[in-house]
């Protein structure tokens, strides 16, 4: 074939390829997102895709650097010991030539024969130990003024690299990091970037609108190594140069498991103590560790990787509120409000609605949102996503089992059932413990050094009121409840006495009563008029609440509706409701009551109607939330957490 034929062919594929390659970076995220539909391996194969439309414009990228590293001019040597900490084994050659001048280089690997030629000291990399420890190993043994981490992948771009880094230290800057460049890569493992600005420094800001992460600052971009040191946010590991007594001040490197995680969780340390970090564009380094997807051009720790997920376990809510500062304009105060996250016993937000707590959650995040907190509520599954632990505050309506709480926030834990189930742990891990009964806070307030105050159950007057009737639901007699597999008590003494119910609730065909129902399952958007539109609501508790005085939402609700209730006899009702609430001892004491209000419905309405009066003005959210505030500041948990 004729060479210029060859020639066009080869020109004509190359043409093609960048098209094709186009057609996966142009579009951005979309591409991504579709690689990453495909698994990790596709999302490679995607990132090696979109190398090549800059394959082609290799060599004059490795000119540029060349070029901006030689314009560099010759410093002094360095003016204060340094330790070197080279992880891992096979430091190259380049590095540790260009370490001359430093106090010492250590050298923390497996191979001592290898990676211990020219090393001031060799560590043992500690049995089973990751990257960071190994990193924090060597800094342990480590004597000069400012300490430094290097990896066998890291090559200076020139021999001044580490006095440049050094020089960007000194009063508050207490942290350097150097500026970071991608390496040409054979084509296995090419990026879009390569030979281009891996970092300079790190920034942080949001994603998700709540969640704190780290990006690559000037990813992509034609490296400059003329410029000043610039303030940044944080360092990664790689490069990362420390004063070593404010290392050691700050406890050093953290129990993270990814590299550049510790790092930012140490540079945040050094910020609370009044540190800055710099960037120093003239302290330039190839950094050959690999990328594996576009997402980690720009984010190099992944935002829900589990070496992040420690960071902001740790610090999330501080973090989110300086992302929030750091991306702000000058005129936009970001607001007063502390963020509240209400976590409920609900499994998933697929089944939530049917659950009573998310609506009682609902009402009292909308409530605080009127007091100007940022509220907003979870469900069991997501207790533990980075979105939930990045709240100032996590409020666990506890259910059946317990929520753990994040160091990095302020836990608040409110029973509203299940007593038998608190563990005297449970309450000591948090910061303050509400109770929807005054006889069993008094109870916790003797087991638990932690603050213990009453908060009741309430009704969202907004919802639940006396024109919602609904002609076609009225019914004389209402309940609404799941059997739970057990023969609810009001129910099991209304049929004994002759009383017909209309239930709404599941499970009661298993006693026989399923020609009672009138729905398995009824809509809590729905609930209000039934209430509303029922001749009377009978209602129970459970065995432990009825012992320990919780009271039952229904209550609130139904008297909210105008609607006249009777409930088994729990002697903190009249205290609530005075006599509004009708409470019976027997079966044929409930026969009693419900044939009353149907023989005098006025004087029931006129109950009922005083009842709603004692709701609305001392039990409804708004309520709610006016006493959790109040509760908060006395606990001291209306700021920001500091843990």
């Amino acid at each position: 074939m004729p060479t210029f034929v060859r020639g066009r062919r080869l020109a004509r594929a190359g043409r093609q390829a960048r098209r094709w390659a186009g057609r996966v970076v142009a579009p951005g995220r979309r591409g991504v997102e579709r690689a990453r539909a495909f698994g990790p391996q596709a999302g490679r194969v995607g990132l090696r895709i979109s190398a090549l439309a800059v394959r082609p414009t290799q060599a004059r990228r490795q000119a540029t650097v060349d070029q901006a590293s030689a314009a560099l001019a010759q410093v002094a040597g360095l003016d204060r010991t340094v330790s070197m900490v080279v992880v891992g084994d096979g430091c190259a050659p380049e590095a540790r030539a260009s370490l001359v001048g430093a106090a010492e280089v250590i050298v923390v690997g497996q191979n001592r024969a290898g990676s211990g030629v020219g090393a001031d000291r060799f560590v043992a990399w500690p049995a089973g130990a990751s990257v960071v420890e190994a990193a924090a190993a060597g800094a342990a043994v480590a004597q000069g003024d400012l300490l430094c981490w290097i990896l066998p992948t890291t090559i200076p771009l020139s021999s001044g690299w580490l006095a440049r880094l050094a020089s960007g230290i000194g009063g508050d800057v207490v942290a350097a990091a150097p500026l970071l460049v991608h390496p040409a890569r054979p084509f296995t493992q090419a990026t879009p970037h390569d030979l281009r600005t891996r970092s300079l420094g790190l920034s942080l800001d949001l994603v998700e609108g709540n969640v704190p992460a780290v990006g690559a600052r000037l990813a992509g971009a034609v490296p400059d190594l003329t410029g000043r040191p610039v303030r940044v946010f944080a360092s990664g590991g790689v490069g990362l140069l420390v004063d070593r007594i404010a290392y050691q001040a700050a406890g050093g490197l953290g129990p993270v498991n990814d590299f550049d995680a510790a790092a930012v969780d140490l540079c945040w340390r050094l910020r609370k103590k009044g540190g800055l970090v710099v960037a120093v564009p003239g302290a330039a380094l190839y950094d050959g560790r690999p990328v594996a997807s576009r997402q980690q051009l720009t984010r190099p720790i992944d935002p829900v990787g589990s070496g992040w997920r420690a960071v902001v376990d740790r610090w999330g809510p501080a973090l989110r509120h300086e992302a929030r500062r750091l991306g702000l304009a000058p005129s936009d105060d970001g607001g007063n409000g502390l963020q509240i996250v209400v976590t409920v016993a609900s499994p998933s937000i697929k089944v939530a609605p049917k659950w009573g707590d998310w609506h009682l959650a609902q009402d009292l995040a909308r409530a605080l949102g009127r007091r100007g907190f940022d509220a907003r509520v979870s469900t069991a599954d997501q207790a533990d996503s980075l979105a939930v632990r990045c709240a100032d505050i996590h409020l666990v309506v506890r259910g059946i089992a317990p929520i753990r709480r994040s160091p990095g926030q302020h836990h608040v834990l409110w029973i509203i059932s299940h007593p038998d189930g608190i563990t005297d742990g449970e309450c000591d891990a948090a910061d303050l413990v509400l109770v929807a009964s005054k006889p069993f806070a008094d109870a916790l307030a003797q087991r638990t050094t932690t603050p213990v105050e009453v908060l009741l159950q309430a009704t969202d007057p907004a919802r639940f009121h006396s024109t919602r009737v609904d002609p076609e639901r009225t019914r004389p007699i209402v309940v609404v409840a799941k059997t739970r597999d057990v023969l609810r008590p009001v129910v099991a003494d209304a049929v004994a006495v002759g009383l017909v119910p209309a239930i709404y609730g599941s499970g009661w065909e298993a006693f026989g009563l399923g020609h009672l129902v009138k729905a398995d399952h009824l809509p809590n958007e729905e609930l209000p008029a039934v209430y509303a539109s029922a001749g009377v609501v009978l209602n129970d508790h459970w065995a432990d609440m009825a012992t320990w005085g919780f009271l039952s939402n229904r209550l609130f609700d139904v008297l909210a509706c105008g609607t006249p209730v009777i409930s088994d006899a729990v002697p903190e009702i009249a205290e609530v409701f005075g006599d509004t609430v009708q409470t019976y001892e027997n079966p044929d004491d409930l026969k009693r009551l419900v044939d009353a209000i149907a023989n005098d419905p006025e004087s029931a309405s006129g109950r009922a109607s005083r009842g709603r009066e004692i709701v609305l003005a001392a039990h409804t959210f708004d309520h709610r939330a006016r006493e959790l505030a109040a509760a908060l500041t006395r606990a001291g948990l209306d700021g920001r957490p500091q843990r």
